[in-house]
């Protein structure tokens, strides 16, 4: 079922992102950024760095490289350095980013090696973060150019990292317990009883779905739960009411197993997306117009029936 939520849940997110663009401009670092390496790394996490010779700043604070080309700092940054280091998350999120026979894979991992490519350095992934907003950390402090991982912009991370223009737009959607749904919607409608819901929701902690489910539920109960799998148990179990997550995650799970029909249901918004981005450093404007480029020119649009085949 699909129904537009009340208007009075959007937010002005373009207002938050405009208080960013009065950062200065980064200077060039001389130094490389530390990251934490995992132990049995598949085969595409780090790399060996290039040597090169030191680049020529302007004053304008454009740069010039030994070969002659002009880049912005951040640029040179990432040249000067021999490699392109994108913050990952430590556990798989099929399909944006999983591993296959030791080697990382999908969309996200896709997306960050055709940035690389274009810049022509090596990439290394850095997959120390245990929560999606450690993603967005890393890359807020330095430690790494990029982030991706199914990563969402919220206000919370508008105030730290720059975003990259959308390169996929995802549904909301709760999983509900029917039983303990009817318990909280009495003679209420779906529609009005999702609007007005009062009852316990289950997120993934660490997530965006924090942020979204306490700006879109204001009467709910937020119970953020370590992964995304107890948060659904939680549903079947009837501790919560609901979980809420993307329409891919929530279509998955009912996928998986068509009994669960029986217990439970799903709801979807036609009003309210997850838009999926890149996250880029806070004074990396160039970077980020460079990735927009990247994302402006792929081939094919993502969709939601289409990472559902690719998932099969």
């Amino acid at each position: 079922m699909k129904f537009p939520l009340l208007a009075r849940m959007k937010t002005g997110f373009a207002a938050a992102l405009a208080a960013l663009f009065m950062l200065p401009v980064l200077a060039l670092a001389q130094t490389n950024p530390t990251t934490s390496a995992k132990p049995a790394a598949p085969a595409n996490v780090g790399v060996a760095k290039a040597e090169l010779q030191p680049p020529t700043a302007n004053d304008s604070g454009v740069v010039r490289m030994p070969d002659g080309r002009l880049v912005a700092p951040e640029i040179a940054r990432i040249i000067a350095r021999g490699e392109l280091i994108v913050a990952v998350m430590s556990r798989d999120t099929v399909p944006f980013v999983y591993e296959v026979n030791g080697k990382l894979v999908g969309v996200d991992i896709e997306l960050a090696q055709q940035i690389s490519d274009e810049l022509k350095v090596p990439i290394r992934f850095d997959r120390s973060a245990k929560t999606y907003d450690e993603v967005v950390e890393l890359v807020a402090m330095g430690r790494a150019d990029l982030g991706v991982s199914k990563l969402a912009r919220t206000l919370k991370r508008a105030k730290y990292v720059l975003f990259s223009d959308p390169y996929m737009r995802l549904e909301h959607s709760l999983l509900i317990n029917r039983l303990a749904f009817a318990s909280v919607a009495r003679d209420q409608s779906v529609a009005q009883a999702v609007r007005n819901f009062n009852g316990k929701i289950s997120v993934l902690a660490g997530s965006a779905w924090e942020e979204f489910a306490r700006r879109n539920f204001i009467k709910a109960t937020i119970v953020p739960y370590p992964t995304w799998a107890t948060a659904v148990e939680a549903v079947k179990k009837g501790e919560v009411v609901a979980a809420y997550r993307d329409a891919i995650e929530v279509r998955t799970i009912m996928q998986s197993d068509p009994t669960l029909a029986l217990t439970l249901r799903t709801v979807s918004f036609s009003d309210l997306e997850s838009i999926l981005c890149v996250m880029v450093g806070p004074r990396d404007f160039v970077l980020q117009s460079f990735v927009n480029e990247i994302i402006a020119n792929q081939p094919e649009k993502l969709t939601v029936n289409g990472l559902l085949k690719r998932m099969k």
